[in-house]
């Protein structure tokens, strides 16, 4: 018996995923285009480096994404574990 192809979604359509990082680089592009508008009351002096906040949101996002593969690597469990052990 052959096996149902799976239908993954609009997420998954080629398509899509391209509309999906134009719509990233474009939103990243414009909060660095809006950055030299905005004010804030700086509390530390790097905080003037241009473009200072998306680095730092980048680097946030990246620590964690490293933090859980990290975690997923010491608590995965083998494919097995949810078999039953009297069968």
């Amino acid at each position: 018996m052959p096996e149902p192809e799976i239908d993954g979604g609009v997420f998954d359509r080629p398509q899509t995923r391209k509309v999906l990082w134009w719509i990233l680089w474009g939103v990243c592009a414009l909060s660095l285009a809006l950055e030299p508008f905005i004010h804030r009351k700086n509390h530390f002096p790097q905080e003037d480096f241009f473009g200072f906040y998306a680095v730092l949101g980048f680097l946030a996002c990246a620590i964690c994404i490293l933090v859980a593969k990290g975690l997923g690597f010491f608590l995965k469990k083998d494919v097995t574990y949810y078999e039953d052990d009297d069968v």
